[in-house]
């Protein structure tokens, strides 16, 4: 179930499939790791294989050390030596993980420098950060890029997550089809954290009703709304002159409680992509420009015949001009969100 990483969208490092790939291969090059992004899912992944590979059964309370600095105090690198240090008692090698240091950020001084660059044979350490702060030219991040590996998680796009949950269904042992898994990952924004979950409540909701065939009204059922899905339908309203239609679709959703804000720039971010699509006017070129999956760029393609490419930029700078009057204190969020869609349903 690899999920193909963009490199354009990687800073720096391998993917995790990689990482696999080569800790069945060469483990031993896999005991110093750099793991950065926004993927918690598989970051969590790649911390499991490790300590399923170097700690023995039984022995990680005894033999594996996690240092969590993200809500604590600031990372200190003695104390990851101190531990790195300390033989192991059962396993292969004694694991140290490190969460939320910033260490691309760390001022190491030259001895701290050196233990990564000749970690101990009895240990391997595992770094897991966050995007925001990574940085690939610090004397930190090229001890460990020399030493050891850097492994890139970032969040994947809709082609990517909805084949990566077709791939798991399956592995699974349930089935479901293009349009479930697009909706899936929609619906959970793509992380592979909230996807995972959300396919364990359908995998129970399944086998209640002693099926494998998880279905798109399981979906609409079990699961958060699906944002994209719902402002297709209010755009497909709005592509026809429908604007009763197109605002009680959106009263319906802001009436279960969900965000404006999020609506609003879904909505805005969503004109931007039939702006996109227009052009390329081709759904499989859409498909690859925007890392779509092939089902919903087809139905994009389809829908943005009903606009004309002027009126599409106009609506999107009104978007824009709409957010900076709310922004200002000049209108209401809801008003905002509910006069683009109107100036869209005058758009043919």
């Amino acid at each position: 179930m690899a999920l193909k990483t963009d490199k354009k969208r990687s800073k720096a490092g391998i993917g995790y499939q990689e990482f696999f790939d080569l800790m069945d291969k060469d483990p031993d090059k896999t005991r110093l790791v750099l793991v950065h992004g926004d993927e918690n899912y598989l970051a969590e992944q790649i911390i499991s294989r490790m300590e399923d590979y170097w700690i023995a059964p039984g022995g990680r309370d005894m033999d594996m050390n996690v240092i969590d600095t993200r809500f604590s105090d600031k990372f200190d690198m003695d104390r990851l030596i101190d531990a790195a240090m300390c033989v192991p008692w059962m396993s292969k090698a004694r694991l140290v993980v490190v969460k939320g240091a910033d260490i691309t950020a760390y001022q190491a001084t030259d001895k701290q420098l050196e233990f990564l660059k000749e970690l101990p044979s009895g240990c391997a350490v595992v770094f897991w950060d966050q995007d925001a702060k990574f940085k690939a030219s610090t004397t930190v991040y090229k001890a460990i890029a020399a030493s050891g590996v850097v492994v890139a998680t970032p969040i994947g796009n809709e082609r990517e997550v909805a084949d990566w949950i077709r791939s798991k269904v399956q592995n699974d042992g349930y089935r479901t089809d293009d349009r479930c898994a697009v909706s899936i990952a929609g619906r959970c924004q793509y992380s592979l954290m909230t996807v995972s979950h959300e396919l364990e409540k359908l995998y129970l909701y399944c086998d209640a009703r002693n099926t494998h065939n998880l279905t798109y009204e399981m979906i609409e059922e079990c699961c958060p709304p699906d944002f994209t899905a719902v402002v297709f339908d209010i755009m497909d309203s709005c592509g026809t002159g429908s604007a009763d239609k197109a605002l009680s679709t959106l009263s319906r959703l802001l009436s279960a409680g969900e965000p404006v804000a999020r609506l609003r720039s879904t909505v805005v971010g969503y004109l931007r992509k039939l702006i996109i699509a227009k052009e390329l006017g081709n759904a499989e070129a859409l498909a690859t420009e925007l890392g779509m999956h092939p089902y919903p760029a087809g139905k994009m393609v389809r829908q943005v015949n009903n606009f004309t490419m002027d009126k599409l930029i106009k609506l999107y700078i009104d978007g824009a001009n709409y957010d900076s009057e709310f922004k200002h204190g000049n209108i209401d969020e809801r008003m905002a969100l509910e006069l683009l869609i109107i100036a869209a349903c005058g758009v043919r």
